[in-house]
């Protein structure tokens, strides 16, 4: 059921939906395409997916942080180019990061160490790179494309806080603002927006909460859609920074159990770290206590959002919240179309209403990549 609240002219409406308008989906048994090995030709073995989107002609593009490389794939899976490599030069990387639903052609990269943008047209050729900070301002995170050539960004704050006006053990948020720049030119679309939590650890040092909130926004032709993760609910800003339309839903409950609380501890108490006794015991003994110390009661209510060509996003719930995923589609009104729930071990790369690509890993932990159609879950 979804409820409209109508408001003046020039005010925002509010949209609430008690229930996901469509049936829930579910991922088809096999994927369509897997790209991903063992071992073998090397462009097909994957050392850090950062990244990955699909095309509309269906091709595959995947970034590698290990390797420093983008890789294209044709809608088969089979290797076409592949382009980068490690420095700072034109065509090289030092932190990979793909954008999606970009201008025209293009392939959009950002270098999230060297706050750059390259393009490469469809052959893997670098045609542009320039720098995101060309206003002086640093950008906190990735930036976000739009179809009209629109690039939007958050910067670092100007004012983080002291460490030390906080109590050790305090959490507090960083006040963010979102930027727009198109062409050499940039502007504030909105400031003062609460976003990256941080906890002060130490008398000296703090750094971002475990399971903490944060900003997120997704760009579309409209405008951007913003939440702070408080609740299941954004908020989609028009070009001049005017909230046009409120969208709220009914996610799960967002109180950490002990249940994940314990799922957590498992998770970490199994990292190579602490695989022989002495690192088993510095675990229980310090680690352990410290991380509990600082887990939240209640998790954020989403993790990230993920725009598509349409207008409409995907809301992606905190990856501790549950074995696996789960994905809220709302369309460009804001109204919730469908719930998705991922299985355990995929992590979402890409998505459109009707398919995903997702990153998974084989029985010998080797990362592939792995596009999947959606079709009605068996109820």
């Amino acid at each position: 059921m979804v409820a409209l609240i109508a408001a003046p002219a020039g005010a925002q409406e509010v949209v609430e939906s008690a229930a996901p308008r469509d049936p829930d989906p579910t991922l088809v048994e096999e994927p369509l395409v897997r790209i991903g090995a063992l071992d073998g030709p090397l462009e097909y073995i994957f050392g850090d997916v950062a990244g990955a989107v699909r095309l509309d002609d269906g091709s595959i593009v995947v970034a590698d942080e290990q390797s420093h490389s983008v890789r294209r794939y044709d809608a088969d899976g089979r290797h076409l180019w592949t382009s980068g490599r490690e420095g700072d030069g034109p065509g090289e990387y030092q932190g990979l990061r793909l954008l999606r639903n970009c201008p025209g052609v293009a392939i959009t990269v950002f270098d999230w160490v060297l706050d750059r943008i390259t393009e490469l047209d469809p052959g893997g050729n670098v045609v542009d790179t320039r720098s995101l900070n060309s206003d002086g301002v640093n950008p906190y995170g990735e930036p976000a494309c739009v179809h009209d050539g629109r690039l939007v960004y958050t910067p670092w704050p100007e004012d983080r806080g002291s460490v030390l006006d906080r109590a050790v053990g305090e959490s507090w948020l960083w006040r963010m603002s979102l930027r727009v720049a198109l062409g050499d030119g940039a502007a504030v679309l909105r400031s003062g927006i609460p976003g990256a939590e941080r906890t002060r650890i130490s008398r000296t040092s703090a750094r971002p909460s475990y399971w903490g909130r944060g900003m997120v926004f997704a760009a579309v032709d409209t405008g951007v859609w913003l939440g702070t993760g408080d609740d299941y609910e954004l908020e989609h800003l028009d070009w001049t920074g005017r909230v046009t339309r409120v969208a709220r839903w009914a996610g799960p409950d967002l109180a950490v159990t002990n249940e994940q609380v314990e799922r957590y501890r498992d998770y970490l108490m199994g990292l190579d770290r602490y695989a022989d006794p002495e690192g088993r015991r510095r675990f229980q003994r310090e680690v352990w206590p410290e991380r509990r110390a600082y887990l939240p009661e209640r998790f954020p209510a989403y993790e990230s959002i993920l725009a598509l060509p349409d207008g409409g996003v995907w809301t992606r719930t905190h990856l501790w919240r549950a074995p696996g995923e789960e994905l809220h589609l709302l369309d460009r009104n804001g109204v919730w179309l469908r719930r998705l729930m991922m299985p355990g071990g995929s992590v979402l790369l890409d998505a459109g209403r009707d398919w995903v690509l997702v990153q998974q890993r084989n029985a010998f932990d080797i990362p592939t990549v792995a596009l999947y159609d959606l079709v009605e879950a068996d109820r």
